[in-house]
């Protein structure tokens, strides 16, 4: 028996029977501290594709930082002084910085998670505000995209000379990578914007996008976030919660391309073949079900049709909060939903798109499974998974039907990585 840990305890140690287990794959590990503040800083002094901050922030009156939210792990508290100090040394004065959270959809971050994750200066030198994404007086056009759809954006950047965003890079399902141009479009944008952006990468295999620098979606978020005067970025890539594995600064394309190859050396893992059974943990990414299944698409390009995609996930704060009709709906009949949003039945298009993508996989390809503390047995059947008591149990049912000879992959971290089949014709795989 070979006995499994995932990277939190939460679900505890597991074991997979004698010849079962392919691999347990996740993020390089490195030992040390990772990037300290002095090689932070000259990350940020010399960067990619872009004169200095210092020198493109003179004469712009007021600034706009954009930073990610409390479901990424960027140390905001460690980036934002640097940057304040370059702004400084402009000549910008504080009271002509704001800061501003890209949630995208998610929930606005409480008193406590923004203490933590800006640190207590920041708090108490500036007035960190949360995007509102639902509320129409604090959008302004944008005009139209090239995918189409009307682009609403915050309204603070009408008021800023110069915006910059800071946020982490890894492999994402809707834009390739996150980091970028995403903090911006749709981090800032209105509801309908980031519900029109993510139906928009439905006209693409996930194999096109997710880990993919060069693709058709992330373009178009350039040039939105350039429109809207996004000229500087700092991203890092992180090793886990606290450690930095390195940073790119500089314009929001140059400097994104190599810090995505950067993040690749860390979460791209190359997997010999696919597997009948894949477990997929959905830390850290995993507050809530929607924020889950993130895992499922990494676990969908290792998983063989008909397979069972298993998938380990906290939701400590349920199915979704933002969305109820989440529960409702479900993944059990992607194609029926598609038809109605199409049809304009169905107006919740961002909720339908994360329903329809993964709706995709498990109903139509593989079986999804769910292990999760806070989703009971009902509400997991209910939206189209199987339910798993613990992960031995699932592992050892889904073995039991997929026959003598299969095979199990364990993700860590699935929601982060990007897998690489680096040999498709090993087990003879049929896609």
């Amino acid at each position: 028996m070979a006995r499994v840990s995932l990277t939190t305890d939460l679900f505890g140690d597991f074991e997979i029977g004698d010849g079962r287990l392919m691999g347990v794959y996740g993020p390089s590990l490195h030992q040390g501290a990772g990037l300290d503040d002095e090689a932070l800083r000259e990350r940020i002094r010399n960067p990619i594709g872009s004169p200095p901050l210092r020198e493109i922030s003179k004469g712009a009156g007021r600034v706009l930082i954009v930073t990610d939210d409390n479901t990424r792990h960027t140390p905001l508290h460690r980036v934002v002084p640097i940057i304040l100090d370059e702004l400084a040394e402009a000549g910008v004065s504080d009271s002509a910085i704001r800061i501003l959270i890209g949630l995208g959809t998610h929930r606005a971050m409480t008193d406590e998670e923004m203490q933590r994750k800006f640190g207590d200066e920041l708090i108490a030198r500036f007035e960190i505000l949360n995007h509102e994404w639902k509320n129409p007086a604090r959008l302004t056009s944008q005009g139209k995209s090239e995918l189409g759809f009307e682009v609403l954006m915050n309204r603070e950047i009408l008021e800023s000379g110069l915006l910059i965003s800071v946020g982490s890079i890894i492999p994402h399902a809707t834009a390739g990578f996150s980091g970028g141009a995403k903090s911006v479009m749709p981090g800032i944008c209105g509801e309908s914007t980031i519900e029109a952006t993510h139906w928009a990468a439905l006209d693409y295999e996930m194999s096109e996008i997710l880990g993919n620098f060069d693709n058709k979606v992330r373009e178009a978020f350039v040039r939105i976030a350039r429109r809207a005067g996004l000229r500087f970025i700092v991203n890092t890539i992180m090793m886990d919660e606290k450690r930095i594995y390195d940073a790119v600064a500089g314009d929001v394309e140059a400097a994104h391309k190599k810090g995505c190859g950067r993040c690749l050396e860390l979460y791209g893992v190359p997997i010999a073949a696919k597997a009948e059974v894949v477990v997929a943990e959905a830390y850290p990414s995993d507050i809530d079900l929607r924020q889950s299944i993130k895992a499922v698409c990494a676990a969908d390009v290792v998983c063989r049709d008909g397979g069972v995609i298993i998938l380990a996930a906290d939701c400590r704060e349920g199915v979704s909060p933002q969305f109820p009709n989440f529960r409702r709906y479900g993944f059990r009949d992607p194609d029926a939903l598609y038809q109605k949003v199409e049809a304009g039945e169905f107006r919740e298009k961002l909720l339908a798109y994360t329903l329809v993508a993964v709706g995709r996989i498990i109903s139509r390809r593989v079986k999804g499974i769910l292990v999760s503390p806070h989703i009971s047995r009902e509400e997991a059947e209910r939206m189209g998974f199987g339910w798993g008591g613990s992960i031995a149990a699932a592992v050892d049912g889904a073995l039991d039907s997929a026959g003598p000879d299969s095979k199990v992959i364990v993700l860590r971290q699935a929601g982060q990585i990007m897998p690489v089949i680096s040999s498709m014709k090993t087990r003879g795989d049929e896609r």
